[in-house]
């Protein structure tokens, strides 16, 4: 037998006996939701490559993905980990087609999954290099992606829908700067963007949730784009602060 499919085999033994999840603190329930046994092999090569110590709490679970606070020497990271079951054919494709930088891609309904976790890596490494406040993607791994941690030791930051005392002006200056950052330098549209996606913390805010974002070239880039912008507009007008949708678009788009 060879190495791989020995080590292949140990690893089996090592998920089915329980070992791996007691290592990581990862209860049955979460396990029966999301590890899947593809999911938890590629969990474990994060682990050995990024030198994962711990799963330290849960930041988030939804309907399509989890993410989880780890630690590596000490140091907070996250991972988030797309859900091999419930990450939708029908509501990712459309993300996906029509973006060229995937578009010689296959999709299909294992592989659109995969496709997800590298797209949202690709996206935050260009929305970084333009400038756009995302966290630092470290790495992924078929359904599984690393990136920098915000927040303190006890609590991820905050959701934007969850501040009350802030400057919402100065936030709102600087959604908007991002905004344009994204559009112009990254040639990318979130394509999700409201109060949901945007944290707080330490009077910066962070984009996350990336992976649908699309390249402008994209045939619906400016109606996501039209999307973001009412988004925004109707989070920012219940803190009293009124702004005409179209004029904020216009100002992205031609500057």
């Amino acid at each position: 037998m060879s190495s791989t499919k020995s080590s292949e085999s140990a690893l089996k033994t090592l998920i089915e006996s329980g070992e791996f999840l007691n290592k990581f603190n990862l209860d049955r329930k979460t396990y029966g939701l999301v590890f899947d046994k593809r999911t938890l092999i590629a969990v474990y090569e994060v682990i050995k490559k990024y030198n994962i110590d711990m799963f330290d709490f849960p930041i988030s679970s939804g309907k399509e993905s989890v993410v989880f606070r780890v630690l590596s020497n000490r140091k907070p990271l996250v991972i988030k980990i797309y859900k091999m079951s419930t990450l939708k054919f029908s509501n990712t494709s459309d993300y996906i087609l029509g973006d060229y930088r995937f578009e010689r891609e296959k999709l299909n309904r294992v592989n659109i999954v995969y496709i997800w976790a590298r797209k949202e890596y690709t996206n935050l490494s260009e929305m970084r290099s333009a400038g756009v406040s995302v966290p630092r993607p470290l790495g992924f791994y078929k359904n599984v992606l690393l990136m920098s941690y915000i927040g303190t030791k006890k609590s991820p930051a905050p959701q934007l829908r969850y501040v009350d005392n802030a400057d919402f002006n100065d936030i709102f200056d600087a959604v908007l700067d991002n905004m344009k950052k994204m559009y112009r330098n990254a040639g990318l549209v979130h394509a999700d963007l409201s109060d949901y996606n945007i944290l707080y913390y330490r009077r910066k805010i962070y984009i996350i949730d990336t992976g649908q974002s699309v390249s402008i070239k994209h045939p619906m880039a400016h109606d996501f784009l039209k999307r973001d912008v009412n988004n925004i507009c109707s989070f920012f007008s219940r803190k009293g602060i009124k702004k005409d949708p179209d004029i904020i678009f216009k100002s992205i788009v031609d500057g």
